[in-house]
């Protein structure tokens, strides 16, 4: 493990961990999700690491140790920073590693950012492996006008209720099944007194439409491979109907190899689950069938 500060294009500095390997036959670029922070990835970054794949993991914005004066904690930019930023990363990584694949492995929020960054980026990557990724939710557009209008009131940097529901610890039995992981969860330093401003809950909301917003992909690498896991009890993904739609949105943008799993009675957060190495096993037997089909 070691620290790393990847800048962006406005002179931010991202914070990262990276997981060295000395001949890596794979780049790993892992994106989290809402209110969350790299250090909650350590376990499946060291399997990543001891199966051969350098991998990256960061603080998102207004998250973990990704701070300062202008981007507090629980402050986020736009979609469109938060995108180019993930972009950096991977020009950061491949730079290290020239000629290597890279792979994006994003859970959450953090896989409708790489379906985003897909839009400008697909030719960077190799694959794309997407846990507890959230569907299309028609109406956002006016959910949208009512936080412009309560940041009219209260300022972007106002909170809300909404922001409150999002990253408080009322009620985390939807996200895992471990009681462990919900006791950590509970009692993260990095969630004390945690939660969304307002302008971070229209930087989600936009997220999640864009998703739908066609004229912002124009795929060039139609053969990416793409892999989504959802356990059966998630609710963000929206069940079956909701994982119908995430695979059609994707092959209606051009991206032909798009695969689900859908692993039974495990939550929102498949990486962290009792049985997590299941899904680990999947994830590496994917990457290794991504890296064969392209001559690597």
């Amino acid at each position: 493990m070691e620290p790393v500060l990847v800048p962006s294009m406005d002179g931010f500095f991202l914070s990262c961990t990276l997981y060295r390997v000395e001949r890596p036959k794979g780049l790993v670029q892992i994106i989290h999700g809402a209110a969350e922070h790299k250090g909650r990835y350590v376990e499946v970054a060291r399997t990543l690491q001891q199966n051969g794949y350098c991998t990256l993991v960061s603080d998102q914005r207004g998250h973990g140790d990704s701070v300062d004066s202008r981007f507090v904690r629980g402050f986020m930019p736009s979609v469109a920073v938060l995108v180019e930023d993930q972009y950096r990363i991977s020009c950061f990584l491949k730079d290290l590693y020239p000629g290597i694949p890279l792979h994006l492995l994003a859970h959450s929020l953090g896989s409708n950012i790489a379906r985003l960054y897909l839009g400008s980026h697909d030719g960077e990557i190799s694959s794309l492996v997407m846990t507890g990724c959230p569907f299309h939710v028609p109406g956002l557009v006016f959910a949208k006008l009512i936080v412009r209008m309560l940041m009219l009131l209260l300022t972007k940097h106002g909170y809300g209720f909404i922001s409150s529901k999002l990253t408080t610890s009322a009620s985390l039995k939807w996200v895992c099944s471990d009681p462990k992981v919900i006791e950590e969860r509970r009692y993260d330093p990095y969630r004390k007194n945690y939660r969304y401003q307002l302008a971070s809950i229209l930087t989600i909301f936009d997220s999640v439409q864009k998703l739908h917003a066609w004229k912002l992909y124009t795929c060039t690498n139609p053969d990416l491979p793409i892999l989504m896991i959802t356990g059966s009890e998630d609710p963000i993904s929206g069940g079956p109907a909701g994982l119908s739609d995430t695979k059609r949105s994707l092959r209606r943008i051009g991206y032909m190899h798009v695969q689900s799993k859908v692993f039974e009675g495990m939550r929102h957060e498949v990486l962290m689950e009792l049985d997590k190495h299941k899904v680990f096993t999947l994830i590496l037997t994917f990457l290794e069938s991504s890296d064969k089909g392209r001559g690597s």
